[in-house]
């Protein structure tokens, strides 16, 4: 019997039309937006230069929650928002919310 199964980030493109960004490309979407460096960024959330590199060049596809908690906070998003649980539409107007996750 042929494998009917699609993954949950296959169906999101499907239902939502268009291609999904990763958790990666709104990290970077959102630190440019703010004018800073991956260094500048990096230092704020108290972690390596390299690893927000890897995490927005998709090196590193996972990370903790408290760094995703800190990223968030910093950037000023949900959480939510940076994990890809909805698209930008969904928030409203396009842009992040003005309200984190706290307790980084």
């Amino acid at each position: 019997m042929e494998n009917d199964t699609l993954s949950l980030s296959r169906m999101c493109v499907i239902l939502l039309g268009g291609d999904l960004m990763t958790i990666g490309q709104r990290i970077r979407k959102r630190r440019q937006e703010l004018g800073w460096s991956q260094r500048e960024l990096a230092q704020r959330v108290h972690t390596r230069q390299a690893t927000i590199a890897d995490l927005e060049r998709g090196a590193q596809q996972e990370t903790s929650t408290a760094l995703i908690r800190r990223l968030a906070k910093v950037l000023g998003v949900t959480s939510d928002w940076l994990i890809g649980m909805y698209e930008d539409d969904d928030q409203g107007d396009g842009a992040p919310a003005d309200v984190a996750v706290g307790g980084a």
